[in-house]
């Protein structure tokens, strides 16, 4: 008898392997962090003893999902700049808050976003944290925030100017380059060898270096092995911007200045023209689709399909609570696929099977991590949940993808494993108290706010909802 140290007995697996595998009334086992056995059942109890077994009963166990694009500092801006364009909405929101944005504003915001992703299925999730106009050390708020939480993380520190902002938004920060690679190499050595946050680089638009600064950032991942990831073409004026300063478009400037690569993470990629289509196959780039917050912004709609017939990986992202308004995976996961069908007019053009791979194993590749995570296969890292079909919602269920894909909501999310630790067992978090997250953020959220003066008006009169009551 072997042993292991977490078994879920008698489900039906949904590996997401080669051959999309669906393995109905098996069981896997987990030592440690990582997957050692997959079978029928009782061939794995009859092998392996562990102290925690699961019953997986009338459930399904599918990867956990990837969120390759998001920015958990946004969660305390939630709901502000409603009904306006990209630009309007950072003008009427983020920008205003930055230089306002404190440590604590970042840690309780973070805490309130692992936890709606791990909910909504995540177990990764590359937070594009580009907050430091304030004080410095921000990004170890969110890094705290994944430890505490559970979740594995990927801080993608970004670098965004903000020495132009007016009046009363000017920040007490106004980073360099020269203080932003200072910070990722103290992160770098902070989190070598972490086990389950690493670091990745994020420029923040096209705007915010000059192509010498991109041959540096190059030149700076290659040497230290850490992906890049930006924001690309959400909007037209990425492109106005460099065809006005290079004569050239955005994919131009990034080829040439050595940026795109098949370590490169392009977020958005909603106006792309065929210049930059060619250039994005032959560099292989890799894509993460934000259909909610493309849609609420009015940026468009990205040309998945085109991507994908081009062999290109793409995975879905939430982008920020403050453009989406949530972190639910659920929720992108079934936009994605029903908002191409309805943009092209073909039923067939994404599929519940293509999209569930764009959560799991594409969003592996995407952020470089298809070895560890995207699928249910031995050797692979221990990171799952147990779905719960048996809800009004999804019943009745015919197949487990097509239900999850159209059906589900994150009520189905009963238990989640990260790391081969149980960080949700039975809809409760088993490290954090969701209640005080939840209170939390709703007082540091609205002292930020606050500060900063701002707010929404309905009806032309200002509506402002303060902190919760505590409960004895």
């Amino acid at each position: 008898m072997n042993n292991v140290t977490l078994i879920v007995k008698d489900t039906t697996l949904v590996t997401m392997d080669r051959d999309l595998s669906i393995l109905e009334g098996h069981a896997l086992a987990v030592r440690d962090s990582r997957i050692v056995a997959l079978g029928p059942s009782a061939d794995i109890l009859a092998a392996y003893a562990s102290p925690v077994v699961l019953d997986g009963r009338d459930r399904f166990v599918f990867p956990g999902f990837i969120n390759t694009h998001t920015h958990l500092f946004q969660n305390a801006l939630k709901g502000l700049g409603r009904d306006l364009r990209l630009f309007d909405w950072l003008d009427n929101s983020v920008r205003k808050a930055l230089h306002e944005i404190r440590s604590v504003d970042v840690y309780n915001a973070a805490v309130a976003g692992c936890l709606e992703n791990i909910r909504s299925g995540v177990t990764t999730v590359l937070d594009y944290m580009y907050a430091h106009a304030s004080e410095s050390g921000l990004d170890d708020a969110v890094v705290r925030a994944f430890e505490r939480t559970g979740i594995r993380g990927i801080l993608g520190r970004a670098h965004t100017k903000t020495d132009g902002f007016p009046e009363p938004a000017r920040c007490p920060i106004n980073e360099t380059e020269d203080m932003f690679y200072a910070d990722v190499d103290r992160l770098r050595a902070e989190l070598n060898g972490h086990e389950t946050v690493s670091l990745a680089l994020a420029p923040g638009i096209v705007w915010d270096m000059d192509p010498d600064g991109y041959r540096r950032l190059r030149r700076y991942a290659d040497q230290h092995g850490l992906r890049i990831t930006m924001h690309l073409d959400e909007t037209p004026e990425d492109d106005s911007f460099t065809r006005a300063h290079y004569g050239i478009n955005t994919a131009e400037l990034l080829d040439q200045t050595g940026v795109l690569g098949e370590d490169f993470i392009g977020a958005h990629l909603v106006h792309l023209d065929s210049t930059t289509l060619e250039i994005f196959g032959r560099r292989k780039i890799k894509c993460s689709h934000n259909p909610v917050s493309n849609l609420l912004l009015a940026s468009g709609v990205a040309p998945v399909p085109t991507l994908k017939r081009m062999g290109l990986d793409v995975g879905l992202g939430t982008d920020g609570a403050a453009s989406n308004d949530t972190q639910n995976m659920l929720e992108v996961i079934k936009l994605a696929a029903i908002v191409h069908k309805g943009f092209h007019q073909d039923p067939t053009i994404l599929n519940a099977v293509d999209v569930l791979k764009m959560a799991t194993i594409e969003g592996a590749r995407v952020v470089g991590r298809e070895d560890d995570l995207g699928s249910l296969e031995v050797g692979k890292l221990a990171d799952f949940f147990l779905f719960d079909p048996r809800t009004i919602a999804c019943v009745p269920v015919t197949d487990p993808i097509t239900c999850l894909v159209y059906s589900s909501n994150p009520t189905s999310v009963q238990t989640v494993v990260i790391h081969g630790r149980i960080v949700l067992q039975d809809g409760v978090f088993c490290s954090t108290d969701e209640t005080e997250a939840v209170y939390a953020l709703q007082e540091s959220a609205y002292h930020l706010r606050q500060r900063v003066g701002l707010g929404n008006t309905i009806n032309g009169r200002p509506v402002a909802v303060g902190p919760f009551t505590r409960r004895a």
